[in-house]
């Protein structure tokens, strides 16, 4: 398949000096497969078989059919993002099962799906209009396309972020390698109740819409009815939330999670509300591996866990309110050991992604936790 999406979609749009557009010519391409490197091995310290650390590029096969966006500022790409579109036997073996797109394909058996990957901003521009930039054009593309359900995947600590975006979470978690632990989600391009009940940036676009394809998402919750047990966290209520952690952990969050210590528990329910996330895995799932950058604190709530060392034979259970691995909620440190799911197991997962904007609205809430992150080793 070749990138004949192009002629479809080729724009340029200005706003406050930044500039999205398509990349269409070798030089730009290399441009975003640089950018790629920087963030994801000079910036993350990632490790990927099809890293050019020569040339410090990053980029793989999905390339040569994807339609790469990038956000340019001056001379400089700041951020990019890329989606690939086409029918189930474009994709590889790979993505056609960690996506489930045969299980997609019985609502239309030729219809084309998007998966969008890679998206990416430079620090500096992170909390700028960039993200939402790229994001909108996508979603433009999407309804361009006629697309009625885009796919994309993301390590635990990003849940939140693409929940906040309208993407809902199927399927079973797998490893994807130099990434980790990987959760797929879906967007319902055509869930126009849902992007304006989680309040997503793709609203603004998708109120206008008058053609819509409202079986769709009748297909998928009646399909995936098995996702009525996903907790999104743009859907729970902080009372709610609370009170499946006191049912997992039998007792209150606050006496048996450390991190909340010296808290009450309206001010434990609303940091965890505003920064957490529960998501569950099956049994051998590996959670978190030796070496790999954490950007949450994660807690096991229900179920058990093995963590281990690679040069030590001993490993060590984990059980429900002990922390998973290393605490980066505020620093980022590269995890000490590997973690594996011993039985299904659900975790809370409390994201840095979260935790600024959470200091600002709660300094002295923020304070405690802090102090309290103190106790764990990082």
């Amino acid at each position: 398949m070749t990138p004949k999406h192009l002629n479809t979609v080729s724009y340029t749009e200005k706003a406050t000096a930044i500039e999205i557009a398509v990349a269409t010519t070798r030089e730009e391409k290399l441009k975003i497969y640089h950018l790629r490197y920087r963030i994801y091995a000079e910036e993350m310290r990632k490790r990927f078989p099809n890293m050019d650390h020569l040339n410090r590029l990053l980029y793989d096969e999905l390339d040569e059919w994807g339609i790469l966006l990038y956000a340019k500022s001056g001379s400089d790409i700041i951020g990019t993002l890329r989606i690939n579109i086409g029918e189930v036997s474009d994709f590889s073996p790979f993505w056609v099962q960690a996506l489930s797109l045969r299980r997609f394909a019985q609502f239309n058996n030729n219809q084309k799906f998007a998966y969008t990957s890679k998206f990416m901003v430079l620090p500096a521009y992170r909390n700028s209009t960039v993200p939402y930039l790229l994001s909108s054009k996508s979603y433009e593309i999407y309804c361009k396309q006629q697309i009625l359900f885009s796919f994309g995947v993301c390590n635990f600590h990003l849940i939140r972020l693409y929940e906040q975006f309208g993407f809902q979470r199927f399927g079973r978690n797998f490893v994807d390698e130099g990434y980790g632990l990987l959760t797929p989600y879906v967007l319902l391009v055509d869930d126009i109740e849902h992007l304006q009940t989680v309040r997503s940036p793709f609203f603004r676009q998708a109120r206008k819409r008058t053609h819509l394809n409202n079986q769709a998402k009748k297909w998928f919750y009646a399909e995936f009815a098995e996702t009525s047990s996903i907790i999104n966290s743009q859907l729970v209520c902080p009372e709610y939330l609370w009170k499946v952690l006191s049912f997992r952990l039998k007792a209150s969050p606050t006496q048996v999670i450390a991190i909340l210590q010296g808290l009450s528990d309206t001010d434990a329910m609303k940091f965890i509300h505003r920064c957490g996330v529960i998501v569950q895995c099956h049994s051998e799932d590996r959670i978190t591996f030796q070496g790999d950058t954490s950007y949450a604190f994660n807690i096991l709530i229900s179920g058990i866990l093995e963590s281990k060392k690679r040069s030590i034979p001993d490993s060590r259970t984990i059980l429900p309110g002990q922390p998973i691995g290393i605490n980066g909620l505020i620093d980022h440190p590269p995890h000490q050991d590997g973690t594996i799911a011993v039985t299904n197991a659900e975790v809370l997962v409390l994201s840095s992604l979260a935790f600024p904007k959470f200091c600002n609205s709660y300094p002295n809430i923020a304070g405690q936790i802090m102090q309290n992150s103190m106790i764990y080793p990082t």
